[in-house]
């Protein structure tokens, strides 16, 4: 910024000496009353002015170009220049339509994410809930499994105790069996008996009667 402040300045300055240069030459040339090629005195000391103040730029452009590299790369390659200052446009306009279209892309992959993470805190949500409902099955099953080992429990006992209920019917059964037999026993000795009282009664009246 500095070294383009200086350059400004000395060609400011340097202007101004080639002008009071060319302005004394010129008034010079006049007062003398000179000629070249046939022209007159006035015309004469304005083309000895132009000429002045043209050698005097060359040499504060040379002297210019001399010390100042910057300045003389930018003069003779202005063209080059320009067409890279073009193609540096064009490739920071290339540059904005694709950082544009990243943003794009990032807020879209932005949206996505965060629709994506709310999908997600869903689906822990209801994992969670499944989670919970599972536990409470599984604390169901549970009881339900701990009941029905009971009832398993209380079946098998109940088994034996048909089975021992089962055994005394048959004991009674047999018991009742072997009374019945005594009692046909009985019954039959019974009518023998009556049968032999019978006789005897009959003998008994035989007797009587004789």
């Amino acid at each position: 910024m500095t070294a383009g402040i200086i350059l400004v300045l000395s060609i400011l300055l340097l202007g101004g000496v080639i002008a009071n240069i060319s302005d004394r030459l010129g008034t010079k040339v006049g007062k003398a009353r000179l000629r070249l090629f046939n022209l007159r005195p006035r015309d004469t000391a304005a083309l000895a002015t132009i000429v002045t103040g043209s050698i005097l730029s060359a040499l504060t452009l040379g002297i210019l170009f001399a010390t100042s590299k910057p300045l003389r790369n930018g003069v003779f390659r202005i063209d080059e220049i320009q067409t890279k200052l073009n193609e540096t446009r064009k490739d920071l306009t290339k540059s904005e339509l694709e950082t544009t279209l990243i943003k794009n892309e990032l807020e879209e992959a932005r949206a996505e994410l965060a629709s994506a993470l709310t999908n997600l805190e869903q689906v822990n949500q209801t994992l969670e809930k499944a989670l919970v409902k599972q536990t409470k099955t599984e604390a169901k099953l549970k009881r339900t499994q701990e009941q029905l080992s009971e009832v398993e429990t209380i079946k098998a006992r109940t088994q034996e105790e048909l089975k021992r209920v089962q055994e005394a019917k048959a004991r009674t059964e047999s018991q009742l069996n072997l009374t019945q037999n005594q009692l046909k026993n009985i019954l039959k000795q019974k009518e023998a008996l009556q049968q032999e009282i019978e006789q005897l009664q009959i003998e008994r009246q035989r007797l009587k009667q004789n």
